[in-house]
Formats: C-alpha cells, structure tokens, sequence
C-alpha cells in the first residue's frame, strides 16, 4: 500500500496474518519467491526488502538506488534479486549480502532513462527491461552483461515478458506497438499494431499467446507465431490498464 505496509492474508479466512513494516514511503511492488516464504518488495523511497514468513522478520534490506524503486523480482530461479528504478538503473543484488552484484543503465550514466518495465525469465538467467526511449534490453544476471537492444518501439515501452514455451518475448509501448522478438537472432518477429498506446502484456502461461490492453478500451489476443489478433474484446469505458 502506499502507506509503506505490506499485508499478507490468509485466503481462507481473509485476516490478516502479518503486516511488514519497513519502507517509509509507498510500497510499489510485491513478488513472492517461487519455492519459499519469502516476499519481496520495492518501495518509493528507493529501497527494496525481503521478509521471511510466517514471522515477517526482515531478511535484507536493498539500499543503493537513488530514486522509488519501480520494478523487481527474483531472477535466475531465485538465487538473485532483481530490481528497476527511476534513477535509470537496474541492480542486480546477492539477497544473501544484500550487495549490488551489476549496476546495468537504461542510458548512460550521464544520460539517465527511467527503467519502465522489468520482467526475469522463469527458468534461465536472463531478464528483460524498457526504459523511456523505446529501447528494450536483455540482460545477463550473473555476467551483469547486456546480450541485446531490440529497437522497435518510438516511444516509452511499458511491458516486457519471455514466452514460456518458445525462444520468444514481446513487448509493449506508447507508440501503439506490440512487437514479438525473436531470441534466437533478437530480431523484430511481427509489430502488431493498436489504436492507441499498449500498457500491458500477458503471456498464457506454456502458450504462444499473449494478451495485451491499450489505453484504446480495448483487451486483444494475439498468437506470437504469426502475429495474428485472434480476437479482440471491448466494453470498458475507459484506458484499460
């Protein structure tokens, strides 16, 4: 919430079972691990921390970014954390240390771009980041590394994801644009084109298609091999987020 408190429920009965406190500011972000109870969470006052459940000790605090920490997550299956600022910046931090490992920039160091996006692959060491210029970039987590810059969009990209059953990933701007890359060559597969600036994009989880929602109203799902819109669903009155 953005009173700095992250609340985790039991959806059984709906209480409460902790409140974890910490950040000074509001809270952005939460990310579970995949094989344990522990969340992790960033926060606008330009930290990130992970707690372990059920007690909701505090198990590290990220400090080294200088501006609300936007995006994050665990990458390579959990062994490191990931996190995407507003200072143009991603870190990748040993959660164990709760030390910066790589400093990756969306520009330059003396020409920033804000981080817009950011999402890990599920299974291998890789993730992916927007920033403002309409440049997406695969990073490397262990070797700190950028493998590549997918130019397609125009404008500020504001959603990225890997495929999970094919050498593919997509992503999303205010230009309009759904672009699908190829990871093999990470060339431009197909653009698919909306009305209006695209906010967000979902892959079906071990699927080819993706859903995508623009400020357009309107929600479309495309398949990834051709680049089809397969269907395309309406009813909102308004941007679709």
């Amino acid at each position: 919430g953005l009173d700095g408190t992250v609340r985790v429920w039991s959806t059984a009965t709906g209480d409460v079972v902790v409140v974890l406190e910490g950040p000074t500011q509001g809270v952005n972000w939460v990310c579970w691990h995949a094989r344990g109870m522990v969340l992790l969470a960033g926060s606008e006052d330009a930290t990130a921390w992970m707690w372990k459940l059920p007690e909701g000790s505090v198990m590290q605090i990220f400090s080294a970014h200088s501006a609300s920490v936007s995006y994050g997550c665990f990458v390579n299956q959990g062994r490191s954390v990931l996190t995407g600022s507003e200072d143009g910046t991603v870190r990748v931090w040993n959660p164990r240390a709760g030390t910066v490992e790589h400093t990756i920039h969306a520009g330059t160091p003396h020409d920033p771009l804000a981080v817009t996006c950011l999402q890990a692959h599920p299974a291998q060491p890789t993730f992916l980041f927007g920033a403002d210029d309409g440049r997406v970039k695969l990073g490397h987590a262990e070797s700190g590394k950028v493998l590549a810059t997918l130019s397609g969009h125009v404008q500020s990209v504001e959603s990225a994801a890997f495929c999970e059953c094919m050498p593919l990933a997509a992503s999303a701007g205010m230009d309009g644009k759904l672009c699908i890359w190829d990871l093999g060559t990470y060339t431009l597969r197909h653009t698919c084109a909306h009305a209006a600036g695209v906010v967000e994009l979902r892959w079906r989880r071990e699927s080819p298609f993706l859903f995508s929602c623009a400020v357009s109203r309107e929600i479309r799902l495309f398949d990834a091999r051709s680049g089809e819109c397969l269907k395309m669903l309406t009813g909102h009155l308004d941007a679709v987020l």
